[in-house]
């Protein structure tokens, strides 16, 4: 840790207690999302002070920047509740404290700079070049590459923590599965497993190519929802596996031969990948950020307002 970035961490656990209005906090990111919006930086916090905290334009930062991507650890103050505009259609806004002062552990990695970020370095231009030759007529562009596709079917979406609005746990959790291949792909007898037992999916059930399915403990959680009608849902009749643990559990998705074909868990459990993705907060879900990536890592989840089949 530089020199600075130890000053700060003295002036947090020296100052802090006396401040009014703010208090310390510090941690590992394992979620960071630009809220171009209202410029501002969404950042959630594991231990020892973790939480949910929200970088401002006017947050005094020490060292390399604002956060910029997870596995960074953070330390500084933070004060009020503060707001995060990731998107306006559809509207997802994400909450948590202010940050007033603020320093990182390493250099930020360069995202996609803020409309009133800090300026980026300059570099020295290039030298010139020599004077080309008459160069013949370009080629027609060429069409841009179509988008990039998963190529296989994932976990795209977990509801656990369920609340009292939208039923109760166990009977009414549910996992969203998307189908990333190019084409239609037979389910019947897959594995949805959590950390103690598996169910299979019911004989018969096709997805097709880019399409949702929604797999549940009972039909009831349909009527809970706004599921569009190309999405299938599916009911198990029990809970899935011995229902969802909101502080640590895992889903795996298995096909027919035992093949782990996706993974996901949260919490402290780091059986599908570490760090684990973050815990959600009740009514809220784990939703996978790309639909056409999928890195086997904390990065591609996030927390999310609910949107079985969508």
């Amino acid at each position: 840790m530089s020199r600075t970035l130890g000053a700060l961490a003295v002036a947090v656990m020296l100052a802090a207690p006396n401040a009014v209005f703010a208090f310390p906090f510090g941690g590992r990111a394992s979620v960071v999302l630009q809220c171009p919006y209202n410029s501002t930086i969404y950042a959630n916090l594991g231990p020892p002070r973790g939480g949910e905290f929200i970088w401002t334009t006017a947050t005094k930062t020490y060292q390399f920047g604002p956060p910029s991507h997870a596995g960074q650890w953070l330390l500084g103050l933070a004060g009020a509740p503060y707001y995060c505009i990731y998107s306006l259609s559809p509207l997802i806004i994400y909450t948590g404290i202010a940050i007033t002062m603020m320093g990182s552990s390493g250099p930020a990695a360069p995202p996609a700079p803020l409309t009133t970020g800090p300026t980026p370095p300059s570099f020295p231009p290039p030298a010139p070049a020599p004077s080309p030759s008459p160069a013949p007529s370009p080629s027609p562009t060429p069409p841009p590459p179509p988008p990039s596709a998963l190529g296989k079917v994932v976990i795209s979406e977990v509801y656990y923590a369920v609340d009292s609005a939208h039923g109760a746990k166990p009977l009414n959790e549910w996992v969203e599965l998307y189908n990333g291949s190019g084409s239609a792909v037979n389910l019947g007898g897959w594995k949805l497993e959590d950390a103690a037992s598996s169910d299979a999916i019911p004989s018969g059930v096709t997805l097709g190519a880019g399409k949702f399915l929604v797999v549940a403990a009972t039909s009831t959680t349909r009527t809970l929802w706004s599921i569009p009608s190309d999405a299938q849902f599916v009911s198990l009749g029990s809970p899935l596996g011995d229902g969802l643990t909101n502080a640590d559990d895992r889903i795996i998705l298995r096909n027919t031969s035992g093949t782990t074909v996706d993974a996901l868990s949260w919490g402290s459990n780091t059986t599908a990948f570490n760090p684990a993705a973050p815990l959600t907060t009740s009514g809220q879900a784990l939703s996978r950020l790309n639909l056409s990536q999928d890195t086997d890592s904390a990065n591609d989840w996030a927390v999310r307002p609910p949107s079985p089949g969508k």
